[in-house]
């Protein structure tokens, strides 16, 4: 297992560790207007992406835990825009979600930390995609942050293009 490997866990950890600053970094002089600015109407705004950011974390640590301790559970699946609506993240405060999700993601990077290395190979069930093992589910978040970041990055160019075409 790749992570058995104390050069990829550093890689890994660095990624964890890092992503809520690139965040940060990526919203940097984020306005309301660009918060809530949606340009494809199946994804989330950014305000929403932040909240959702901060609300994952410790979905992803729940199932963490639960690899680790018992054998192959099943893991529940979540609706990520009935989470939205029920969470009211269309009406969080992204900088307040910013700072949550940099606190979860510290606890989140700690928990990773502690697995042994027969502990990588451990499996869960997520029935919409079949088996999952713990390496694979740790090596899934970074994946989903890199996603998000950019889609903000993104989020910000069409904003700027919008405001350029509709508001000159």
């Amino acid at each position: 297992m790749l992570l058995t490997y104390t050069y990829a866990r550093g890689y890994l950890f660095s990624a964890l560790e890092s992503a809520p600053a690139l965040l940060a970094g990526a919203l940097n002089g984020l306005t309301e207007a660009e918060a809530d600015f949606r340009p494809d109407p199946e994804r989330f705004t950014l305000r929403e992406v932040v909240a959702h950011l901060a609300d994952w974390d410790p979905v992803f640590s729940g199932r963490l835990t639960r690899m680790q301790a018992e054998d192959h559970p099943t893991l529940p699946g979540y609706d990520e825009g009935v989470w939205a609506v029920e969470h009211h993240y269309a009406a969080s405060d992204w900088r307040e979600q910013l700072g949550l999700y940099a606190e979860r993601r510290r606890d989140l990077t700690e928990q990773v930390r502690t697995f042994a290395p027969e502990d990588w190979a451990r499996t869960g069930d997520r029935p919409e995609i079949g088996v999952l093992s713990i390496q694979d589910l740790t090596m899934l978040i970074p994946l989903h942050d890199l996603y998000h970041l950019k889609q903000a990055q993104e989020w910000r160019e069409k904003y700027q293009e919008w405001r350029e075409k509709y508001q000159q």
